[in-house]
């Protein structure tokens, strides 16, 4: 059995319910000048919509494999990870505990609100780095397993060498849509955070021998100490799992920081208007902490002509953080044609 068969009959779970479609987005490309489609994982079960999913279909078919009860991990208040492990547990019976950095707000809203609602316990530890969250998450764990819980551990952003697997089964999926469409894939730009997207998408397109370009917009700094290494490890975990011959390196992660801004969860240029032109023309939705940094990216390295078509922006979801009123009045006041307007 080669390894692409053995990647097709990973036990997985069927956590989205459907093929999530791939949308040539016709308005936009003639805004653009390039040829752009957007692969919908924005879409998808309610509650599970989003990158994060994929990764679980794959990550959680081996923890209930293992026996575990309890799934436990960390992020930002913020996070679609943490909002979609507390749907996926609520959705396959297993209890959920999110170990949260920034303190706890006085008003739960976006994420955080859902979070509630699919009955995750949160535990909220303060402004802390990534490495303290994870110490903090690790004491958790500890606690949990000493009370007899059957405890799995989902790493920040779930992302991981064997969740990698989920994102090369989706590069396979939409290898074959846009081949149905007579199209092939010239680049895939998605926003990157924790790596277990990018590292899938690197690993499939090896898989399938593509010349694809997958160009990852960093979102989130300083979550490992060696982004491109650790990205680089996540994609070589991955083949190993699946028996994968395959010589990656680092020259295969292309990732940029250059639309980051002032950093997570936080402005950078060009976020507003990324939310307004792909709102305006195309009736689709990305926010400001994730997808719209990588809509800017899009819109400015077509401005440059400095991506081969055709392109596809791999939409990971969240657009949950514009309801939250600390980003909502943000992009209200700074789309111009809102701006003589008051809440």
């Amino acid at each position: 059995m080669n390894a692409l068969d053995t990647l097709a009959q990973l036990p997985r779970l069927n956590l989205r319910g459907f093929t999530s479609p791939v949308q040539h987005l016709e308005c936009l490309s003639a805004k653009l000048g390039v040829e752009v489609w957007c692969k919908r994982d924005d879409i998808g079960t309610v509650g599970l919509a989003g990158n994060k999913v994929r990764k679980l279909e794959v990550e959680l078919a081996y923890a209930i494999a293992q026996g575990a009860k309890h799934l436990v991990v960390e992020g930002s208040r913020l996070s679609n990870a943490a909002r979609a492990v507390a749907a996926a547990a609520a959705a396959t019976g297993l209890q959920c505990t999110l170990v949260l950095c920034h303190d706890e707000p006085s008003e739960a809203v976006g994420n955080l609100l859902l979070d509630g609602l699919y009955g995750a316990n949160l535990r909220f530890v303060g402004n802390v780095s990534w490495a303290e969250l994870a110490q903090h998450a690790e004491a958790v764990v500890a606690e949990l397993e000493n009370t007899g819980e059957r405890v799995y551990r989902l790493p920040i952003g779930c992302a991981s060498a064997r969740s990698s697997l989920g994102f090369a089964l989706a590069y396979a999926e939409l290898h074959e849509q846009m081949a149905s469409q007579g199209r092939e894939i010239g680049t895939i730009l998605h926003a990157s955070s924790s790596g277990g997207t990018h590292s899938g998408l690197v690993l499939g397109n090896a898989l399938f021998g593509s010349p694809s370009t997958i160009r990852g917009i960093v979102v989130a700094g300083e979550v490992y100490d060696d982004v491109p290494g650790q990205y680089l490890a996540f994609a070589q975990g991955g083949a190993r799992l699946i028996g994968a011959q395959l010589e990656l390196t680092r020259e295969d992660i292309n990732l940029t920081e250059d639309y980051l801004g002032d950093g997570y969860g936080l402005s950078a240029p060009g976020v507003m208007e990324a939310i307004d032109l792909l709102a305006t023309t195309e009736g689709i939705l990305v926010d400001p902490v994730y997808s719209a940094k990588a809509v800017a990216a899009l819109i400015d390295l077509a401005a440059k002509k400095e991506l081969e078509g055709p392109v596809v922006f791999w939409h990971t979801g969240g657009y949950h953080s514009l309801f939250d009123p600390h980003y909502s009045r943000k992009v209200w006041c700074g789309i111009e044609r809102l701006s003589a307007m008051q809440l």
